[in-house]
Order: structure tokens, then sequence, then C-alpha cells
């Protein structure tokens, strides 16, 4: 998985992120510092750089070098705004955008951390964040979150473990996923590998060059909308995945067009999102210990709540190739080839036509946490977009807020219209709740 996510490209590619919002003073720079020695500097993963191949490149792996440590007034770093906005602002906006556009320095462990502070106090209520940027070769969404979780105080950490116990990457041996019938009952899967390596259709842009860098929008979810759009169909209500794939589909008509317009319309527009693999006896496993499942988005469903209906039955369908078990499985087919296998792979996950829609559901462990007694107000996760012509969506979750965030690769703008059709695609599918969802079992 790290050798895939180095990519097949020469040049180095954009990080993940992952933002914190305190409400409060911030902490002096050499306490956070102290902080970070004391919780993280026991952990190998932080201490160790990534050396590129030597030549020929594709016939030669990456390779990670492990270091005695690391050199904390290097990766922990101050970032001071010159005006205060507040966290929703343009300079703070702006700043997180060019954090996930510029990769981390070659060198030194690929990992920084910035404490973000205002020049001045001029709102109603202080402010300060913390902002976690990474390789994601080095590591996934899930690890951002323990990280910074085990920077912090109170909480509830997944699992048992101290973060200074926390385990190197190891991967399991079975892949975990809901609870199915016994393997007697199961139905034969008739899903063929290969059909993960099929391409859809692109998203459709105008006309002229694409946007020359990437851009961001965030914006606050209602949690009411969120819980109401999760019982929007019977049963056990729709995971955070199936609506992100719904509500991004429904978002993307908006934005884009009926697809009946578009210029592959035959074609299925794939959306991708991440499974961690992390089993209940591995909660604090750091690292690349995920999967990922690519399905077709409902583009040509018009109703909301069908669309939603038409993501779970593809999910949660056992005998097609969009499973997290087929995606291991053909990364592992791949990975036997030697690198060159997984950077022909890389460049076919890197298409356009692939999965230009990537959508990932993070929660954060119940709370309350606090830095220095100041109270984590909010969490913000940016993934990586690293195909061209590409978005993601993310929506993480905590103490009962939820936050949204939209990376494009397309035209500046797209992002912001993504974001706001998105919160309105979610409460269009909540309000199916009061008609077709009324007599549902929730």
């Amino acid at each position: 998985m790290d050798e895939l996510l180095c990519g097949a490209g020469p040049h180095p590619k954009p990080p993940i992120a992952m933002a914190a919002l305190f409400t409060g003073a911030p902490p002096p720079l050499d306490d956070l510092r102290d902080r970070v020695v004391e919780r993280w500097g026991g952990l190998p993963l932080l201490r160790r750089t990534l050396l590129r191949p030597a030549r020929p490149t594709w016939l030669r792996p990456h390779r990670w070098v492990p270091l005695d440590g690391f050199d904390v007034r290097a990766h922990v770093r101050e970032h001071v705004l010159d005006t205060d906005e507040g966290a929703g602002g343009r300079a703070f906006t702006d700043l997180l955008g060019r954090l996930v556009t510029q990769p981390v320095p070659d060198g030194l462990p690929p990992w920084r951390l910035r404490l973000v502070r205002t020049a001045r106090q001029t709102g109603a209520q202080e402010w300060f964040g913390l902002v976690l940027t990474a390789h994601h070769a080095l590591m996934d969404g899930r690890s951002l979150e323990l990280l910074l979780s085990g920077l912090l105080d109170g909480g509830h950490p997944r699992g048992a473990k101290a973060m200074g116990r926390a385990q190197a990457v190891r991967a399991p041996q079975v892949i975990p996923g809901p609870r199915r019938a016994a393997p007697a009952e199961r139905p034969r899967s008739t899903g063929r590998p290969l059909d993960a390596l099929r391409t859809g259709q692109a998203l459709p842009l105008p006309s002229g060059p694409p946007g020359a860098k990437r851009d961001l929008a965030w914006a606050d979810v209602d949690t009411d909308a969120v819980r109401a759009a999760r019982r929007a169909l019977p049963g056990l209500g729709a995971s955070l995945n199936e609506i992100l794939l719904a509500a991004s589909a429904g978002a993307l008509r908006t934005v884009h067009g009926e697809p009946d317009h578009w210029a592959a319309a035959t074609r299925p527009l794939y959306g991708l999102f991440a499974v961690d693999l992390r089993t209940p006896e591995q909660p604090n496993t750091l690292g690349n210990v995920v999967s990922a499942v690519r399905i077709p988005l409902p583009m040509a469903i018009d109703d909301p709540r069908e669309r939603l209906a038409a993501c779970r039955a593809v999910a949660a369908a056992p005998d097609s190739a969009h499973t997290a078990a087929a995606a291991t499985h053909l990364l592992s087919t791949a990975a036997r080839l030697g690198p060159w296998g997984l950077r022909l792979l890389a460049v076919r996950a890197n298409s356009r036509r692939w999965a230009p829609v990537v959508c990932t559901a993070i929660r954060w462990p119940r709370g309350p946490w606090s830095l220095d007694g100041a109270p984590l107000a909010k969490a913000i996760t940016l993934p990586q977009v690293q195909n061209p012509e590409a978005v993601s969506l993310t929506l993480t979750s905590y103490a009962g807020t939820h936050t949204l965030s939209v990376i494009s690769n397309t035209p500046p703008g797209q992002a912001r219209l993504l974001a706001a059709a998105f919160v309105r695609e979610l409460t269009s599918l909540g309000s199916t709740v009061n008609t077709a969802g009324r007599n549902s079992p929730l």
C-alpha cells in the first residue's frame, strides 16, 4: 500500500492532512514541542524517512530508512495569521489550501505539525488550530486521527493501548467487514477482479485548461440533517459512507447538470471510499491499513432517496468486484509483479476516468478533548487528491458536529459550488423522512 501511494510519477505527491480547531488561548510553541516529544517521540512511524528508488526506477521500490529520532523544531512549526476572521475566514482556508498542495519536503520524516494562531484577537472568542500534514505513504486518515487525539487530553481513545505503545503496521490476515451468513450459506462471488480496472467517465469540465491549483472549501454541516438522512432508508439506517456517496452524486448533478448531457453518458461515473482494515485487536495500528471500494454512482436517478438506496445496494452486494476484498486482492496481485506492477496500477488509479470522485467518512473518538484546557471544537480532514480533474468530499464527525471538506482539481470555484450543493442535497435527503421515511422502524 505504501508503494502504491507513492504514485507513479517522478514528482512528490501532495500530502493528506487533518486540522483540529480549539476555542481558547493557544499554548506556547515550546510547550507544544515538549508535548510532541513526550507523546510521539517513541513512535517508529514518525522516525523514518522515505528514499526514492534508484535507477531504473520502475524496477526498484521506495525505501523507508529508520532514524534515531526527529528534530522537533523542524517538524513542529508555528504559523501566525495576519487577520482574525475566525476559523471560517478566508485566511485560514487559504492556509489549508496551500498545505494540501505543497508536498512534504524530502530528507526528514515526511510529516509536519503546525500551530496556527492569529496575530491579534479581535473576535468574540479566541481560537487556534493544529494542522498535521503527512505523505500518504506514511499514514492513512485514521492514523492522523490517532496521532492528534493521542496528543490531546481527555476523551475516550479507541482501544486500551497508550499512544507511546502504538503498534507498527501489520497487515490483517482476514479482511473485516459486516457480519454475514455462515460460509456454507454465503453466495459464491461472481465478480471478476479485473472489473476493478475498468474505467468509466470523467467529470465534465468547461472548455479551456483546468485550474492550475487545487481548490478547497469546507463548511459546517447541520447534524440534524445528517441524522435525518441516515433515517431515510428503512432498517438500521444508512451509513455515513452511503450518505456521502448519494449526496455527492446529487451535488455533482446540480453543479455539472444531468448526466444525459455529459460526453460519455453511457459509461458509469465511479466513486471511491476507503475501508479501515484494523481489527478490534489492533485499534491503534499506525500506517496504511486500508482498502478501498469503488462503486458506480447513481447519476441517472432523480430522487435523492432512490440514489441512497442504489448506493446501499451496490456497496452491500457480496458478489461483485466492488468490495474491499476485491481491491485488496488486486493490490496483492500487482505487488507480486514487483514495483513496476504497483506503478502501473497507480497510473490506472490516477486516471481521470477511474474514480474521479473520492468520499471519506472520519469519526473522531468520543470526547470531550482538550489541549492545555482549550476544548476541541471540530476537526477537518483534508485527503489527498492527486489525480487530475477529480474531487474529494470528506465528512468528519466529532462531538455532535459534522464538517465537510471539498478538495477539487477542477477549475477554481468548483469546490465551493460542490460544498453548497452537497449541503442542500443532504437537506433534501433528510426531508424524505417526513414523507417516505415516516413509517420506518426508526
